[in-house]
């Protein structure tokens, strides 16, 4: 049911629609006036009493501060969870930076476990080799020898070869403890003859052999498709490989060099002697003599650096 002021307001509107629905009775006359007491009568009818208005006033404060209260209890409890959240996102955070942290740490020592070993193997690398080529030391490799040459005639083909190369060589010094052939490579054409290695008893007239053949410019006639070369091992052969720039570089000058044990490049320049342990460093030596360009590519790729932070750790209150 509506309260009274209103169900004074609605009877007032229907009352004023009566009014002018009303038919004319005069012919069309205007209508009488309202007296001026019945105007006032219904101005006074639609003034509400003054203890309503103070009541729904009471109840409008009412409402107000029931929905306020309401809405604070909400905000508070979405508050309330954003800062739960909030912190729950910054403890994790600070857990993840801290992780971060220790693995790059871990990932400093780590690096730097492997710098040692590398290292380590590399000298290990280096002695082993040593120790193979010093096993090899009698030992030559002779290439360009005919398949024709059957096994069993190998030894006194090469006995033949030797002393064309260094007749000062008695027949004694020429004992060969052994000498057979090895396989080829497989990008070898079929045509291309296998190698030969054989071992000298003593390495003096290894030696000789070797350095009279360096010392010649060509082979004794009949023997012009022969070469003779020192057997290395193929952890040397492959570190040979890692001068290829310095030496080919020494050739184009015309500088003389010989290869040390453990591999070593030494080189006889203006009368001094250096020795080039590492491609890097022959590649320095040879800048540093205007022998080689600077935009020369390095031999080797570099190594991995150390992990840096990208931030700073800051530590949160809890």
């Amino acid at each position: 049911m509506a309260p009274p002021k209103a169900q004074r307001a609605s009877d007032f509107f229907r009352q004023g629609r009566r009014d002018k629905t009303r038919p004319e009775q005069d012919g069309g006359g205007s209508h009488s006036p309202t007296p001026a007491s019945d105007q006032g009568s219904n101005t006074e009818a639609l003034q509400p009493p003054p203890g309503d208005i103070s009541l729904s006033e009471a109840k409008m404060a009412a409402m107000l501060q029931k929905l306020r209260s309401s809405m604070k209890e909400d905000l508070q409890l979405a508050v309330d969870d954003i800062r739960r959240e909030v912190h729950e996102v910054g403890t994790r955070l600070n857990a993840l930076e801290e992780k971060t942290d220790d693995l790059c740490q871990a990932n400093d020592g780590i690096l730097d476990k492997i710098r040692q070993m590398e290292s380590e193997q590399a000298r290990l690398t280096a002695k082993l080799a040593d120790l193979e080529d010093r096993s090899r030391r009698n030992n030559i490799r002779v290439r360009g020898v005919p398949e024709s040459v059957a096994g069993s005639d190998i030894p006194e083909y090469l006995r033949q070869l030797f002393t064309a190369i260094q007749p000062n060589l008695e027949p004694a010094d020429l004992r060969l403890d052994r000498a057979h052939r090895v396989p080829k490579p497989a990008t070898l054409a079929r045509d291309i003859p296998r190698d030969i290695v054989t071992r000298l008893h003593y390495f003096s007239a290894k030696d000789a052999i070797l350095t009279a053949q360096r010392k010649s410019t060509a082979m004794p006639p009949g023997y012009e498709k022969i070469s003779l070369f020192a057997d290395l091992s193929p952890m040397t052969m492959a570190r040979r490989r890692d001068f290829i720039n310095v030496t080919k570089c020494l050739r184009n000058h015309k500088i003389p060099y010989r290869w040390g044990f453990p591999t070593k490049l030494l080189i006889w320049r203006n009368g001094t002697l250096t020795k080039l342990e590492d491609p890097d460093q022959g590649m320095h030596k040879l800048k540093a003599w205007g022998l080689f360009p600077d935009h020369a590519p390095p031999n080797h790729p570099a190594s991995p650096g150390q992990v840096t932070q990208e931030w700073t750790k800051v530590k949160r209150k809890k």
